[in-house]
Parts: structure tokens; C-alpha cells; sequence
């Protein structure tokens, strides 16, 4: 089986909710090693792979994406996804057109989730 990188997904959920929800519909990702020198506020960082190539299996698999996307934004309020297009452009996605948030999945390469406990549980240490 041929796996490449969609993405690379970096995570600030200290519940691991959006990790939850991708091993739930049976999407494969690999975890990056740890290997900075300094203390970063991340809890992991993993790329979200793709097991075949063919068009309409990556089509059906960044649908899936969207919608797992769509539901963790709904699931707490002031969630945030930051998506780095393969253009270098900055978006957000909120919880909207599934067509639009699975058009800027398609396009990612670097997507940022941000759950806003992480930040409570930061300032709390």
C-alpha cells in the first residue's frame, strides 16, 4: 500500500477530541517526533495520510475530513481551525458549506485545530 502526506495537522486539544473523531472513521495519520529544543505549546503534531492515490479516494476521504472538521468545530464553542494553503495563504474555517471547508482541506498543508481550553489549562499550571 503507497501512503503520501495530505497535511500536516497540529493540535491544541488537551482532550484529543479531533484525534478521537479521525480514529473513529478509520483515518490513518502518523505522529511527528518531538524535535524542537524549546518548549512550544503544542500538545502533538501528526500528518494525516492517504492509503491510495486514486482520485476518487482522496476526493472521498477529504469529504470525510470536512465533516470530521465540521463536527469538532461544533462540538465546543470558539474552536478554530487555521489552515496554510499550499499557496502560502492564511484561512480559517468555521462550521458552514461543507463543499467550502472540504474545498480549503483540499488545498492544506498545514492545518492548525485550537480548542480554547488548552489555553485555560496553560494559564491554570
Amino acid at each position: 500500500m503507497n501512503k503520501s502526506t495530505l497535511f500536516e495537522l497540529t493540535l491544541f486539544d488537551p482532550e484529543n477530541s479531533l484525534i478521537k473523531l479521525l480514529e473513529q472513521r478509520d483515518i490513518e495519520y502518523r505522529t511527528l517526533p518531538v524535535t524542537r529544543k524549546f518548549v512550544v505549546a503544542t500538545d502533538v503534531t501528526v500528518e494525516v495520510l492517504s492509503v491510495d492515490n486514486t482520485d476518487a479516494q482522496i476526493e472521498e476521504m477529504i469529504e470525510n475530513l470536512a465533516l470530521i472538521f465540521i463536527e469538532w468545530l461544533k462540538g465546543k464553542p470558539n474552536r478554530k481551525l487555521q489552515v496554510q494553503s499550499v499557496d502560502g495563504s492564511i484561512l480559517y474555517v468555521d462550521e458552514g458549506d461543507r463543499d467550502a471547508v472540504a474545498n480549503i482541506v483540499k488545498n492544506a498543508l498545514k492545518i492548525s485545530a485550537f480548542d480554547p481550553e488548552y489555553n485555560t489549562r496553560i494559564l491554570n499550571k
